[in-house]
């Protein structure tokens, strides 16, 4: 008898949700492990209010450690949609064919990828040339917290329906808020400010 099919959640963060293999790379995964840990780090000053009370609801309990860089510890064929929110835009482009890939790799035949990601086009539209800060700090992100943190690519609807499809996608379409084949959007979707949503498929 076959496993049931996987719904897989890429860089979750703070969001996991019910249903979904919720995956991250944030430390916190590891500091959830230590009991007193997160207390410490807030009597530190190294973590915020807000992510402690995260700590101690047992959010980051819920997620598990995926590296999107390298190959996915899941089976082929395993999973019936992927979704990934303000993730891909943190992707260097050199491993952006790998995590398209295994995205590819994992979905069961039919299965559909979302992606929400910032608005190039929004940032764009934003553009002063007597002050480019708005436009250079969304389009960036630097906050000065490092790398991972910062935007490394930029998309819009289109360039990213065409990535899509260059990697062997179907059906590379731009969707709306909340709207798609995605499973569970009503709860998942939770990004509607400034965002592109894009959907596709694997060849059934």
């Amino acid at each position: 008898m076959s496993s049931p099919l996987i719904k897989l959640h890429l860089g979750a963060f703070n969001c996991p949700q019910e249903g979904w293999y919720n995956t991250d790379i944030t430390p916190h995964i590891w500091v959830t492990m230590i009991p007193g840990l997160p207390w410490l780090l807030r009597k530190a000053g190294r973590i915020t209010q807000a992510r402690l009370e995260e700590h101690e609801q047992g959010v980051f309990k819920k997620l598990h450690y995926l590296n999107v860089t390298k190959r996915f510890p899941l089976a082929d064929n395993s999973c019936e949609c992927v979704f990934s929110s303000h993730m891909f835009e943190h992707i260097f482009v050199w491993d952006v064919p790998l995590l398209l890939g295994e995205i590819l790799r994992v979905l069961a035949p039919g299965g559909v990828v979302r992606f929400v990601i910032p608005s190039l086009d929004h940032y764009v539209k934003l553009y002063d040339p007597e002050d480019p800060t708005a436009m250079l700090l969304g389009i960036l992100e630097y906050d000065g917290t490092g790398v991972k943190n910062r935007h490394q690519w930029m998309y819009t609807e289109s360039s990213l329906c065409k990535l899509l499809t260059k990697h062997g996608f179907v059906n590379a379409r731009a969707c709306k808020y909340r709207e798609g084949k995605c499973a569970d959007l009503e709860r998942i979707d939770n990004r509607p400010e400034n965002s592109i949503y894009v959907e596709a498929e694997k060849a059934g």
